[in-house]
Order: structure tokens, then C-alpha cells, then sequence
């Protein structure tokens, strides 16, 4: 789907952290018009978006009637709930709209095919495209991993880590009930929380992509998770953790070529620098792409600074948000169709100088 007139009417899907970020960003941009904001709280129904997004009133109404939203006319949907519901993915590409999304769609060729074909079937309905990113998954391991790779003569190994101090981050649903912080330590392993294990399914695309961009073929895919407990009692800004119960995590991805790990994500999310084990990664937030090889290479992403309130996160939600957002452009005009960032063009952000 084409837009001839350079502006992009977009709706926001969910308006957490993430949506509240893309909202704003929405106004900001002159190439956007936001007509629309669905939301999952009564709290939030009636609300006008910019003031959910803490800028004050713009105009736009946020509300919980799904018919509603999906009747309005917008070339695109930024989709960002914590959770993917894949019957309301279809039901926003059938409506005629495409979709940018952070939570997932990096490579849908290794999620579950019936799924990924009931989606697939949905864009052609609607003659839309769905684009998954965000940060990690999605960009830092995607397409700035596959972009690095073009500098080195032979590679033997690809590492990509993730570090990320969580103590100030709003969200209780994600820190608690989402990723299991405060929990035991046994039983958070033995039964992960439930964006554990999205988490596994939609890290797994990244790494699949990345694979299939670099011409491997994997025998297997790895995945495991230690966790960290909190030395002592901790308040953070999201919830209280226990001493001794679940205050930082480390997931690592693999993808074993011949026996051994030629791809690597490493995760490490802590909510306190006070924790047992220590991680062999903590400091500033940051990632890293390491290419081990001729020559070796590292590359670092890390903000410049915080931003007024000191949350250290924030840059990284602003990150998660955008690399979605700023695909807007070559999404609407892209072909009907699940696209990727290996079917896609370089992406040409518009709007960003103001």
C-alpha cells in the first residue's frame, strides 16, 4: 500500500510506557497525524492521548472499543500491548491498516506456521504489511548485527549483549507478574513467567533471521535462564522484592553450528547492583555487538546521558518505540505481506530534523 502524500495517518495501539512514547513522538513528528488510541483500561477510556501521554490535550480520544478504532481511517497501526493477541493483529490488517509492531513479527518464519499464515492471509485481505522491531529483539541483533557483518572478512563467532538496570522502570504488570521479579529462584526457572516465554519464541526470530541474512544453518537453537536474587530487601519503582527472591536475570540465545555457539544473545536485567550471583555484565545500560574474527570488531549503543527524571531505561524504551515507528514510511509502501527487515529497503526515517 502507497501514500502519495508524504503524511501518514496512524493510530496507537496500547498506550503503556512504549505506546505513550510512539504517541508523542507522533505528534511531534510534522510527517504523522495520530487519529486514533486504543487502550485497555477503563481508567484510560474517554482520556484525550496526549494527556495519557503526559503532554496535554491533542485532540484524540482514547478508547476501548476495538470496532470503534478499527473503523477509523489511518494508514498504519503501531501495535504495543505487552501481550500479542493475534486475532487483533488480523483483524487491524483486514481493516486495510498495516502495522509496525515492537513485540514480536522479527521473522515470523520461526514462529508457528499456522499463525504466521493466518496472518499472512490477513494482509492479503487488507492488502497491508506487518513489520516487527523494536530493540532487542528486532534491531540490535537484526539489522545492525547483519550491517557490522559487512566490514568483516571472516567471522567466527557473534555476540550480542544486552545490559539494563530495571529499578526505575513503571511497569509493575511487565517487572512482576510479566517477567517473575520478586518470585523464588527456583520456581521462576522451572516455570517462567509469561513474557519468559515470548520472550524465547520472538528472541528465536531475531536469531533465525540473523542466521538466514548471514547464510548459516543452525542444528539447533539453545536457550537458558539464571537468575540473581536481592541481597536485601528492595523498593523499586514498580514494586517491592524481597530479599532473597528473584532481582536479576540472564538469558542467553544460541544458535549451535557444528556443535558450537556461532550466535549469542545475552540478556542481563537486574533491579539492583546488590545481588547473589553476581553477573559477569552490569554498569550503565547498554548494548554490544561483538564480531569475533578477521577483524574483530565491537560495536557499543549506549545513551549519552539519562534523561531529567535519572531513569536509565528511558533512552531504551525510546529505542524499543522508534526503530518500529520510523519504519512507518516503507511499511505502507511495501508490498502486501509479512516484511521484514531482509525484505525491506534500508530504513529512511522522515520527520527527524524538526
Amino acid at each position: 500500500m502507497s501514500n502519495e502524500q508524504g503524511t501518514y495517518r496512524v493510530i496507537q495501539w496500547a498506550t503503556g510506557s512504549i505506546g505513550q512514547i510512539s504517541i508523542r513522538h507522533f505528534v511531534e513528528n510534522p510527517i504523522y497525524e495520530l487519529v486514533g488510541a486504543y487502550v485497555t483500561s477503563e481508567a484510560k477510556h474517554g482520556q484525550d492521548a496526549g494527556e495519557v501521554a503526559g503532554i496535554g490535550p491533542i485532540g484524540v480520544t482514547c478508547s476501548m472499543d476495538k470496532d470503534e478504532i478499527l473503523a477509523l481511517d489511518a494508514d498504519a497501526v503501531n501495535y504495543a500491548p505487552l501481550y500479542i493477541d493475534i486475532d487483533d493483529i488480523c483483524a487491524i490488517l483486514r481493516s486495510g491498516k498495516n502495522v509496525v509492531t515492537p513485540v514480536g513479527f522479527a521473522y515470523p518464519k520461526a514462529r508457528d506456521p499456522e499463525q504466521t499464515a493466518r496472518i499472512e492471509v490477513a494482509c492479503q485481505e487488507g492488502g497491508t504489511s506487518l513489520h516487527g522491531s523494536g530493540i532487542h529483539p528486532g534491531y540490535i541483533g537484526d539489522v545492525f548485527a547483519l550491517t557490522g557483518a559487512r566490514l568483516m572478512s571472516r567471522i567466527d563467532k557473534l555476540v550480542v549483549t544486552e545490559i539494563y538496570l530495571l529499578a526505575k522502570h513503571p511497569s509493575y504488570e511487565m517487572n512482576f507478574p510479566g517477567l517473575g521479579f520478586g518470585r523464588d529462584p527456583v520456581e521462576c526457572v522451572e516455570d517462567p513467567s509469561p513474557i519468559i516465554k515470548n520472550m524465547e519464541e520472538i528472541f528465536q526470530e531475531s536469531l533465525v533471521l540473523l542466521a538466514d541474512g548471514l547464510g548459516l544453518v543452525p542444528e539447533r537453537y539453545d536457550y537458558r535462564l539464571e537468575v540473581a536474587v536481592a541481597n536485601q530487601d528492595l523498593t523499586v519503582k514498580s514494586g517491592f522484592i524481597p530479599k532473597g527472591t528473584v532481582a536479576g536475570m540472564k538469558h542467553v540465545w544460541s544458535a549451535i553450528v557444528d556443535g558450537e555457539e556461532k550466535l549469542v544473545f545475552q540478556s542481563y536485567a537486574r533491579m539492583d547492583d546488590d545481588i547473589t550471583p553476581q553477573f559477569e555484565h552490569s554498569g550503565r545500560n547498554k548494548y554490544i555487538v561483538e564480531l569475533i574474527g578477521d577483524q574483530s570488531t565491537r560495536f557499543t549503543l549506549e545513551p549519552f546521558d539519562t534523561d531529567m527524571t535519572g531513569d536509565i531505561g528511558y533512552t531504551g524504551r525510546v529505542w524499543t518505540a522508534l526503530s518500529a515507528v520510523n519504519m512507518i514510511p516503507q511499511v505502507v509502501a511495501a508490498p502486501a505481506g509479512i516484511r521484514t527487515h531482509l525484505d525491506l529497503p534500508l530504513g529512511q526515517p522522515r520527520g527527524l530534523f524538526g
